[in-house]
């Protein structure tokens, strides 16, 4: 019987080439994004899941309450926590620190690279699945000259695996020896590296990583079966070293650090997991419409199926069969459609990769692939199919065979012109969207910072620059490719850094003050182009090494009148302000701007910013190049821009521009096919009517009228109705900045304007085919 169903499916198809083959494009362009974005769900929602202990893995975060009564949250904790909560805290049983480290060079005879890895207290292989390949998990990273290595770092260096015992030359200065080699790390993983080293290694000679102050630590922690982490939480925060820091910390599901990062105020209050859910709302919505296409469709033809359902009735049909024989109908559209989306998901596959930066792949090995297809396929059918079957099914087999053709009435009309409406408002908001968001890019990308980045260069001291700093500065002044140059000891243009120490004369002692530090060298002002409005730079005098350079938003917290020559302390230290600097934006426009306070402490930097003279960047890479090299021998020479790093700091609001382009671009060819199939309906119920016009004289003009009219009205709802509805979501979405664009109203025009031209140029072909008809042969076959 379910056989028979889908044969005269089939034939029915065959019947209606043009409205099959309507239904079969809308249904794959938007089942090819329901497979796409169903991808990157399944691979987001799968992060840091794969772990053996992970229903009581932790990380500890901190809310810290250094500027007022709602704290900060920070996802670092302090060195001392991780030994403190091992040794004595019983529900504990296994806790790790670690730190990250960037580009440190590796020397295996001629081989010489730069890889990324982390600093890690002995337990980490215990706590985390990161199999070892070769090596005792346990005993790995025990020994100060230990390292363990992934298997990407093995076959790289050694050209085999089996690396345990071999040496590597780290920094040109210390002999490292490979006690472990771990199996390549999963792509779902948010802790990614290339080498592990004992944490021990790193804290040696840095008392600072020792103190409770110093927050900028990743702890994991591993509980006991049925300890309660709200418990540790106040054990923990009763701490007295944290609470003199006022550093409350918390341990956070380490399963949900990837998707739920945002935290507002000390809660949780969103992250990726808004992309997530954005996104897959959104091709949700694709794929309803092109549903919302076979729905239309179906019903708009019903007069024309009218006879076949009294037919089938009068035989003996039930109308469960109908529903039976409307469903298959359905299903076999959509499967048809599911083939050719399988099939132009994996030519789309690469470029959505390269959007996501993913290596996302369709398994089609695994049953879970197909069986996801599948289902996806009869989901789809029955959504698309289950109204028609229910309306069509519906009619009186006696009223139909004695002439009474079946009319949809006011009802049906109805639910049609709704569903065309509920159509091109989703697409006419989604273009809204598009031009909303990339305008809040552009905006963000170009806005003036008051500080100058345009072709400004990153050099990061490493290897013998560490030492050789303001000699390297000095030498690449000789060049007259090169205008200025300075050092800091964070990216001016996103300090990370956060401190709650100064101290001003007058200031509550109860008061909580933050502030963004950071280390500068010489010429700082100069070589960034911040505008110095009193007092001065810093010079090389060891005096000034006491001294402080504040922005305006710090002297208006400290309420100075007069802040040049006021004493100061900070964590250095007691100083004077010698310098007032117009504000800049020192973190991504996310954000407000901080007060931010400028140390001279040349010693204590890492980064060299580099101003190239007009018209000679190219010379100028040259020239830093070679002084590099003659300084640093030994270490590749690289760089990278400061505005390549500003515009990561917009990578998700890029992301999201750009599948808007393509959900925007995707919903209004959906509707625009629904749109035409309803029009070619309506031609081809009108054609006497239309013949009989043109044989009274009727112009192409009026017929075009007659047909467009009602569908061009339609669109013309949707604009009122999508504008504010789109309105308020945009507004919203601009909340999570700090400095944003108002939404004008050319954008609500112009993307009204943009729908309706479409929608009447999408009218108008098949309207004037209809008009161009000749009149005696319509006539004739009615």
């Amino acid at each position: 019987m379910f056989l028979n169903y889908f044969k005269v499916a089939f034939r029915n198809l065959m019947k209606h080439k043009v409205f099959t083959g309507i239904n079969i494009i809308g249904l794959t362009l938007g089942l090819t994004f329901t497979l796409l974005i169903s991808l990157w769900v399944k691979e987001e929602l799968s992060y840091n899941r794969f772990h053996a202990n992970g229903d009581h893995l932790y990380k500890v975060m901190c809310n810290l309450y250094w500027s007022g009564d709602e704290p900060t949250t920070s996802t670092n904790s302090p060195g001392p926590l991780a030994p403190k909560l091992e040794e004595e805290f019983p529900e504990v049983v296994r806790a790790v620190k670690t730190t990250y480290s960037n580009d440190e060079l590796f020397t295996v005879g001629k081989i010489i690279g730069k890889e990324s890895g982390f600093y890690a207290s002995p337990g980490f292989f215990e706590l985390f699945t990161f199999p070892l390949l070769a090596g005792d998990a346990g005993s790995a990273l025990s020994e100060p000259n230990s390292i363990v290595i992934s298997e990407d770092l093995a076959n790289k260096y050694f050209h085999t695996a089996d690396a345990v015992g071999k040496t590597i030359r780290m920094n040109q200065d210390e002999e490292v020896t490979v006690s472990g080699v771990a199996r390549e790390i999963p792509s779902n993983s948010t802790i990614r590296f290339s080498w592990i080293r004992p944490f021990s290694v790193f804290e040696k000679g840095k008392d600072w990583a020792k103190t409770w102050g110093n927050i900028s630590f990743d702890t994991y922690v591993q509980l006991a079966d049925g300890a309660d982490p709200k418990a540790v939480d106040k054990k923990m925060a009763a701490i007295e070293q944290l609470k003199e820091h006022k550093a409350e910390p918390f341990l956070y599901p380490f399963g949900d650090t990837y998707l739920y990062s945002r935290f507002t105020n000390g809660k949780q209050d969103g992250g990726r997991i808004d992309h997530l859910r954005l996104f897959s709302a959104i091709a949700g919505f694709v794929l309803l419409l092109a549903c919302i296409n076979f729905i239309n469709l179906a019903t708009a033809r019903a007069g024309q199926r009218a006879r076949e359902t009294g037919i089938r009735k009068v035989v003996g049909a039930n109308r469960g069969v109908l529903v039976g024989h409307f469903i298959a109908e359905a299903v076999l559209t959509t499967a048809l459609a599911t083939g050719f989306a399988v099939v132009l998901a994996e030519f789309a596959l690469s470029g959505f990769n390269q959007l996501f930066d993913k290596t996302l792949r369709m398994d089609y090995g695994s049953p879970y692939f197909w069986g996801g297809a599948l289902g996806l396929c009869l989901f789809t059918g029955l959504l698309a199919g289950m109204y028609p079957a229910i309306f069509l099914s519906a009619f009186k087999p006696v009223r139909v065979l004695k002439g009474e053709v079946f009319k949809a009435g006011k009802g049906s009309n109805m639910l049609r012109k709704g569903l065309v409406v509920f159509q091109f408002t989703l697409s006419i908001a989604l273009i809204i969207g598009v031009i909303v968001v990339n305008q809040q890019v552009h905006y963000v990308k170009n806005k003036n910072l008051g500080i100058d980045r345009k072709d400004m260069i990153y050099v990061i001291m490493e290897g013998a620059l560490g030492e050789k700093q303001e000699l390297f500065r000095q030498e690449l002044l000789k060049s007259s490719a090169i205008q200025a140059a300075t050092l800091t000891g964070d990216d001016p243009l996103n300090i990370e850094s956060s401190s709650g120490d100064l101290t001003w004369p007058g200031k509550d002692p109860n008061r909580s003050t933050s502030v963004s530090p950071m280390f500068v060298g010489n010429d700082f002002i100069k070589t960034m182009g911040i505008e110095l409005l009193a007092g001065r730079d810093f010079k090389s005098f060891p005096a000034d090494s006491a001294n402080y350079i504040v922005n305006e938003t710090a002297v208006s917290m400290m309420g100075l009148e007069n802040p040049v020559g006021t004493e100061v302390e900070f964590w250095m230290g007691k100083g004077q302000i010698i310098g007032v600097v117009k504000d800049y934006h020192l973190k991504s426009l996310h954000e407000a701007i901080t007060p931010m306070v400028l140390a001279y402490y040349p010693g204590n930097t890492y980064l060299a910013c580099i101003k190239p003279a007009a018209g000679k960047t190219d010379e100028a890479i040259d020239q830093i190049g070679a002084v590099f090299k003659d300084l640093n021998p030994g270490y590749p020479f690289d760089y990278i821009f400061a505005d390549d790093q500003f515009a990561k700091q917009y990578k998700a609001e890029t992301l999201t521009g750009k599948l808007a382009n393509w959900f925007a671009g995707i919903a209004v060819v959906i509707s625009c096919l629904g749109l035409l199939g309803l029009v070619i309906y309506a031609a081809e119920r009108r054609t006497k009517e239309i013949g009989i016009r043109k044989v009274i004289g009727a112009s192409v003009g009026s017929i075009v009228g007659l047909l467009s009219k009602e569908f061009i009205g339609l669109v013309a709802v949707a604009v009122v109705i999508a504008s504010p509805l789109a309105w308020w979501a945009m507004h919203n979405w601009l909340q999570g900045f700090a400095y944003r664009i108002n939404i004008s109203w050319w954008v609500f025009a112009l993307a009204g304007l943009a729908a309706l031209l479409i929608a009447f140029a999408t009218v108008s072909f098949q309207s004037i085919k209809a008009a161009l008809a000749n009149p005696i042969r319509s006539l004739r076959n009615e």
